[in-house]
């Protein structure tokens, strides 16, 4: 069993796939739940679970996780500028980006939150992470701190100051990666007009 487990790594795996590779059971439901119960899967939300770390091999990848769990999402947020080493925050949550309704999830390894976001503007700056057998999506670091800006209701950046203030104090962010930003996914975030002054002082902070 333990074999047949494996192969899937840090994977999350629906019901049907393990179906596809399980022994059959007369009670297929009753022997999932004696592998939960067994710690040999943990079950993520109903029909979706990852394999234990005790039988993968691998730590459970929260990232990888987010994208499976709620969909189409992509990691965001304080969860992508801690990823990127940009804040040392590590925040309580996983925080996505989705273009479906908003949601919460608490589950074994973790709170994961769904922000909705317009298709247009959410479709801007993400970008693929590729393992050896998985990938997830995620915002590129210029998309994340921009779905800071707009996600932060009481954000609003008046001048490039103001700006560099918020970055200092507010995040504890990394001010020299500015120096590799991409203008032009700024530029492309504050053309849908959601917090556009702010991402424009922003923009304005890049390129001093």
């Amino acid at each position: 069993m333990h074999n047949i487990l494996r192969q899937f790594g840090n994977v999350p795996i629906t019901t049907s796939v393990l179906r596809t590779v399980l022994p059959p059971r007369t009670s297929f439901t009753h022997f999932v739940s004696s592998l939960v119960d067994a710690n040999q899967l943990i079950r993520i939300k109903r029909g979706l679970f990852v394999v234990s770390p005790d039988i993968s091999g691998k730590p459970v990848n929260p990232l990888l996780v987010a994208n499976s769990l709620y969909g189409p999402s992509y990691v965001s947020y304080g969860t992508a500028l801690n990823h990127y080493g940009l804040i040392d925050d590590v925040a309580q949550r996983i925080c996505s980006a989705t273009t479906k309704c908003a949601k919460t999830y608490t589950t074994p390894i973790g709170i994961f939150e769904y922000v909705l976001l317009p298709a247009g503007y959410y479709s801007v700056g993400i970008t693929q992470v590729r393992g050896e057998d998985y990938s997830y999506l995620i915002a590129t670091p210029e998309k994340a701190l921009c779905d800071m800006i707009i996600y932060s209701s009481w954000v609003n950046l008046r001048s490039r100051s103001e700006a560099l203030t918020y970055l200092e104090e507010d995040l504890r962010f990394d001010t020299e990666a500015l120096k590799t930003f991409d203008v032009h996914i700024l530029e492309d975030c504050a053309r849908f007009g959601i917090k556009a002054n702010s991402i424009q002082q922003l923009i304005r902070l890049v390129q001093s």
